[in-house]
């Protein structure tokens, strides 16, 4: 946590001074969440107004709020921080730490950021203290507030997730920390309703590189407009894949050994036991991060033993004899066809099923890629339950093709099937957008 004063805070934002001096314990933007000596920060959202809990977060023992200028309302005996813009005042707040701290590596993607910002993190910590982004914290708000909160200043390195949903977004990122290494793990169909085309959406993503800051940019080298991304920005570009031997960084599989190319050489990583061919790919970004920060390749092996998927990325559970492997954190046409290929066979008179629920925030790609994961999924699974109705292209294929298949509405009536139809030795993937939370299925079977 950054240490700071309400008088460092004024001065910041050019604020009218406190009467009292205190020392901040934290930023918080959600009411129901804040605790005693920490400053609110009262946004305006499209349904609720920060402004409108000031009372709540003082009775919890808020030092201070930062609100808007026009804000009229009472101050419940608190120090209010009057600025044009709350968020940018919580983005100030956090670029203003960051001026003269650590060394950062930024990581962006349409799928896999969360993992490849963890891996690199892992790497780094062989020789650097390093620090991470609070598990997905990667928005307007969500980078300012891990500076705030999770940071000290003291780190060599901090691996910072930046998301993105509209153009713009990036570069406000990478102005608020600006990185020395920008990574682009991937560019697919996710939060695509703003976009027209899968290149409008990599070109946004290559917004990452746009600071004059950054020295390196790591990116996968079979993304859409590669060679156009690899001008973006004055940095220089290398390339990962694992399918490409084009690329600066590439990994191929020989019987079972993992083996890597570049500079030169051909390296052995040995037997990985990483589940998904994706969680190569994401190593193998980490890894061009590590090389960039010196590491030598015996601290890159002995570090990746340690490699940790994220919470509800490809974990197995096995319940009632039923083997389940969650993967339920988000989904996107590349992610589900990942996880369907890591599904591992049943044994005995055991079924391999897939439980998908919708792939959310794709606008006018939603039933082609709903399609196109049915049409995949024939090869990989023997029954097929979906929840939501942007499910209903998977439906129409499986139906076509004669095979078992039911969509729900409701997640409890997924369930109530589920119970009566899952058997032991069953293999099921739960896979789908984050706001199915089918993840559930595991608490309510």
């Amino acid at each position: 946590m950054r240490i700071m004063t309400l008088k460092q805070i004024a001065k910041i934002l050019n604020s009218s001074l406190p009467e009292v001096e205190g020392v901040v314990k934290g930023f918080c933007v959600d009411s129901r969440l804040t605790k005693k000596n920490e400053v609110f920060v009262a946004l305006r959202g499209e349904h609720v107004d920060g402004h409108a809990y000031l009372n709540e977060v003082k009775q919890k023992g808020a030092l201070a709020a930062i609100v808007d200028q026009n804000y009229q309302g009472p101050v419940f005996g608190m120090h209010l921080f009057r600025t044009e813009n709350p968020l940018l005042a919580l983005q100030m707040l956090a670029q203003k730490c960051l001026e003269k701290t650590s060394r950062v590596v930024a990581v962006t993607g349409s799928i896999g950021k969360t993992t490849t910002k963890e891996f690199i993190k892992t790497l780094l910590e062989q020789r650097y203290v390093t620090a991470a982004s609070q598990g997905n914290s990667n928005s307007q708000v969500g980078l300012p507030l891990t500076v705030l909160n999770h940071t000290t200043g003291t780190e060599d390195i901090l691996v910072l997730e930046m998301g993105m949903t509209e153009p713009g977004q990036l570069s406000t990122l990478v102005n608020i920390a600006h990185p020395e290494v920008s990574v682009l793990t991937t560019a697919a169909l996710v939060h695509a309703c703003r976009f027209e085309t899968l290149k409008d959406i990599a070109l946004t993503k290559a917004e990452i590189f746009s600071h004059s800051h950054t020295r390196l940019g790591v990116v996968d080298r079979e993304i859409e407009a590669y060679e156009t991304i690899a001008q973006i920005g004055e940095c220089k570009k290398i390339s990962f894949s694992t399918v490409s031997s084009r690329a600066d960084y590439h990994l191929e599989t020989v019987n079972e050994e993992v083996r890597l190319k570049t500079e030169g050489q051909s390296i052995s990583l040995g037997k990985m036991c990483l589940p998904g061919k994706h969680n190569l790919h994401n190593l193998l970004a980490a890894i061009a991060v590590a090389r960039y920060f010196e590491l030598t390749w015996n601290e890159i092996k002995q570090a990746i033993p340690f490699l940790k998927l994220p919470e509800r990325r490809l974990q197995f559970v096995q319940k009632e004899g039923v083997y389940f492997l969650n993967d339920s954190y988000n989904a996107s046409e590349l992610s589900v066809k990942s996880a369907l290929e890591t599904l591992p066979n049943a044994t005995g008179k055991g079924y391999k099923i897939a439980v998908l629920g919708s792939m959310m925030e794709l606008g006018h790609f939603s039933d082609e890629c709903h399609q196109r994961v049915g049409e995949f999924a024939l090869n990989y699974v023997d029954k097929m339950y979906c929840l939501g109705a942007e499910c209903l292209p998977i439906v129409e294929v499986w139906k076509k093709a004669n095979r078992p298949v039911e969509l729900f509405m409701e997640r409890s009536e997924l369930i109530s099937t589920l119970k009566k139809n899952l058997k032991p030795a069953d293999v099921v993937l739960l896979k789908g957008s984050r706001s199915k939370e089918l993840w559930k299925i595991l608490e309510e079977l």
